[in-house]
């Protein structure tokens, strides 16, 4: 025996399956508290702003001029494709561009109606359109409330009634002011068209096409500082559509979509703009050089005509010979190469000064505007004009002097490339006018024979035809840059533009938070059953009774749904009664060693009051009873009588009369209405009911008694609770030890263990009282332990089933036990 009781080993792993059933068992936990977080998550999402997402596609590919040719030397490349992607993206996340384009769009202007939960923007929506006074502080960050009385005349006012400062700004300046207020409300009445002049604003209210005014309407205007507003919009994402593609997308979140539609195509087009701006920088600087030597030789030119017509008039000279037009040709010829030259010269004296005395070269002009075709210093000043236009565009978006490091590098070595160009060009120039002076001095010397009349107007005619000659050439060369500036094109272009189709929100992420929901609504009360299961020290089945004890389990009573104890007499069909008769056939194999016709005593004892003793006693001997042999029910639970309530007897008298002498057992004896059945109360409750239970008395009680009855069923105190039961235990051929679902505790069982491992008690079995056949525990007993629980789903028909209502069906979860 003891051996059997070694192999008994605490059971402390967690059982899944019974944490599982026990979780159905709570199914309505699991409904209410789904039923909240579904709830909660609902209103939340409700009362939530919805966030969109809109998103523009935009690329970035260098366009040619379809005018440019080897002529024309007037463009620049404006750094490569992979260069110019980037940096785009720094201009669009740059502030200067941004506060252009909320300037442009004065974003921070919102036009505002009540919703459900808040303010909502309604942009152009709005009947009306805000023309601000920029140049006087205004209100921000407090809604006005405008309602209008009628088509003309409406109403503003705002309500002062928070204790804050209330600020204000200067949108030209982006200038800071504060409000002072005495916390009473402002209102007033105006007309649209007209501008209104308060304390708090400066703007005229004009309405807008193709909208309604819903007179009594309450709109609000709300206006946000330039600050917080370009904030916003830099947050504007910008990714690569195509890794390695030119390609950009473009996308802002926010609260309305027609408002992030309106600011991503401005802003694209902007960025349009400012690049097609750039790449006609050249071509601008140009054509402003080309004016400047224009408005110079146009007043030469001027003069030179009339002075050659004066003098043909004057001294009647109009066919000059032969010879003199050969010679005059030859001085012409020559005084437009040398002007050529010195074209180029001051050219190049212009560029020299602008690289030794200046740092930003984004003015300069193109060297074709002066006939320099030298490619050494076209393709360099290009090339320093684009690094000190990237370097100012990278001065906007960076103050960190590193990221200008690289670029001032380059800038510095082109310019020294440049000036060694212009020094060698400068040098060779000189040799070229050294060259045309000499032959020019030779024609001056064949021009010197011809006749006075003829030399001066040779002079006259020669001056006014190198000024026409240059007049001529700087005319194309202003033509030449004016056709490549028209015929430039930007380098963005747009794919996609953005626009409000009505996409769906992107946050709150309703699916997300449902699930979220869902989660703790489920976690919740599983987290409770859990720490119910870690924390349940009951015994809750007949699997827990195995794994704690070795003493067989006799039988399974399951609750009782009679308004008394007389489970069996009430309800003869039902499961209960059903289940006494197969302890009854259990307790016969105990009995089996006996004599047929010797009196069989059962003792019922259990743990702790409240596991249902008198209960089985009562059932037991009732059983018993109905087999025609002659039962008596003993109550030896001295300290808390029972047994006589249900039978409608009385305790005056009863088995503490009979041990102290002062009755004969005839008088303690009361029969009851059952047949074979006779109960013996334990009378009024002695001072001394241990003694009287290990009383010679109690031994020639119940020898009397086995003189009278087939059966003696004793009803003892609870075992855990006192050593009576104990002392009874050798009066009894079986003893049944109660056990009650859901209310024993497992340590309970380990008195009785260690008197049946010690042998103190034997032909002891359990009985487990109260249990429901259920999924609670993730058990279902459709078998019985010694023919005690045989019924399950082979009982229908054979059982009288309790009727039940449905009120008490779905009220079953929160009622108490009652046996």
């Amino acid at each position: 025996m003891e051996g059997e009781f070694d192999e008994l080993k605490p059971q402390n792993s967690l059982d899944i399956k019974a944490l599982a059933f026990r979780a159905l068992n709570y199914w309505y936990l699991f409904v209410i508290t789904l039923g909240i977080a579904f709830a909660v998550t609902y209103f939340y999402n409700k009362r939530l702003e919805r966030i969109y997402s809109i998103e523009s596609l935009i690329s970035i590919k260098e366009e040619q001029n379809p005018f440019f040719s080897s002529s024309m030397n007037l463009t620049f490349n404006w750094g490569g494709a992979s260069d110019k992607v980037e940096t785009i993206k720094t201009i669009l996340k740059s502030r200067s561009h941004n506060e252009n384009v909320v300037r442009l769009l004065q974003s921070y202007i919102h036009y505002k109606k009540e919703g459900l939960y808040r303010l909502e923007d309604i942009h152009t929506n709005a009947p009306f359109i805000v023309s601000l006074d920029e140049s006087v502080p205004q209100l921000t960050d407090t809604p006005i409330k405008i309602i209008f009385t009628d088509e003309k005349n409406y109403t503003a006012s705002i309500d002062f009634s928070e204790d804050r400062v209330y600020r204000g700004l200067n949108y030209k300046k982006n200038k800071a002011s504060s409000f002072s207020t005495d916390g009473t409300a402002y209102s007033g009445n105006f007309v649209t068209n007209v501008e209104v002049k308060s304390p708090y604003f400066k703007f005229a209210l004009t309405s807008r096409r193709d909208t309604q005014i819903k007179i009594g309407q309450p709109y609000y205007i709300y206006l946000t500082s330039l600050n917080s507003e370009i904030s916003k919009y830099r947050s504007i994402t910008v990714g690569v559509k195509v890794q390695g593609a030119s390609m950009l997308v473009l996308s802002l979140t926010g609260p309305n979509r027609a408002i992030l539609a309106d600011y991503l195509n401005v802003t694209t087009e902007l960025l349009k703009e400012k690049n097609l701006e750039e790449k006609n920088q050249f071509a601008t600087n140009t054509l402003a050089f080309i004016e400047k030597m224009i408005s110079g030789v146009e007043d030469s030119l001027r003069k030179d005509e009339q002075k050659l017509k004066k003098y043909k008039q004057d001294n009647k000279v109009f066919n000059p010979s032969l010879k003199g037009e050969e010679v005059f040709a030859k001085l012409n010829q020559y005084s437009i190469e040398k002007n050529g030259y010195m074209l180029k010269l001051e050219y190049y004296k212009l560029l020299e000064d602008y690289l030794t005395g200046s740092t930003d070269f984004r003015s300069l002009p193109a060297p074709a505007s002066s006939g320099i075709d030298d490619v050494n210093i076209v393709n360099n000043v290009s090339t320093i004009v684009g690094l000190s236009i990237k370097r100012a565009k990278l001065s906007e978006t960076v103050k960190n002097d590193i990221f200008f490091k690289e670029i001032d590098q380059d800038i510095e070595a082109t310019k020294r490339v440049l000036l060694e160009n212009v020094k060698t060009a400068r040098s060779s120039t000189d040799i070229d006018i050294t060259n045309v002076e000499s032959r020019t001095a030779r024609a001056n010397a064949e021009f010197r024979k011809l006749p006075e009349e003829e030399q001066q107007l040779f002079n006259i005619e020669r001056s006014y035809k190198l000024s026409e000659a240059s007049y001529s050439l700087l005319l194309e060369k202003k033509n030449e840059a004016g056709i490549v500036k028209a015929a430039n094109v930007s380098d963005v272009k747009v794919i996609d533009s953005a626009k409000d189709l009505g996409q769906a929100s992107i946050s709150p992420n309703t699916r997300k938070n449902y699930s979220i929901a869902l989660f703790l609504g489920l976690l919740l009360p599983l987290g409770f059953v859990f720490l119910v299961t870690v924390l349940d020290n009951n015994i809750n089945t007949p699997e827990d009774i195995k794994k704690l004890s070795n003493i067989p389990i006799l039988g399974i009573v399951s609750r009782s749904k009679a308004n008394n104890n007389l489970a069996v007499f009430e309800s003869p069909k039902s499961s209960v009664a059903e289940a006494f008769r197969g302890i009854r056939s259990s307790l016969q194999y105990i009995y089996k060693n006996l004599a047929k016709d010797k009196t069989k005593t059962v003792m019922i004892t259990s743990s702790v009051s409240g596991e249902g003793k008198t209960f089985c006693s009562i059932n037991v001997a009732s059983v018993f009873s109905l087999t025609g042999k002659k039962t008596v029910l003993v109550g030896l639970d001295l300290r808390k009588p029972k047994i006589f309530g249900d039978f409608g007897i009385d305790n005056e008298i009863g088995v503490v009369n009979y041990l102290i002498g002062q009755k004969e057992l005839d008088e303690v004896i009361q029969n009851t209405k059952y047949d074979n059945l006779d109960v013996i109360t334990s009378g009024s409750i002695p001072p001394n009911p241990s003694e009287l239970l290990i009383s010679q008395q109690l031994e020639e009680f119940i020898a009397a008694l086995k003189q009278r009855y087939d059966y003696i069923i004793l009803d003892t105190p609870p075992l855990g609770l006192v050593s009576d039961a104990l002392d009874l235990i050798n009066h009894a051929d079986a003893t049944i030890y109660m056990v009650r679902q859901d209310y024993s505790k497992k340590g309970m069982l380990n008195i009785i263990n260690d008197k049946y491992k010690k042998g103190e008690v034997k032909n002891i079995s359990f009985v487990f009282n109260d249990y429901r056949q259920k999924a609670k525990y993730g058990y279902g007993y459709g078998y019985g332990y010694g023919y005690g629980y045989g019924y399950g789903s082979y009982g229908n028909g054979y059982h009288e089933e309790e009727k039940r209502s449905l009120l008490s069906r779905l009220t079953k979860p929160f009622k108490r036990r009652k046996n």
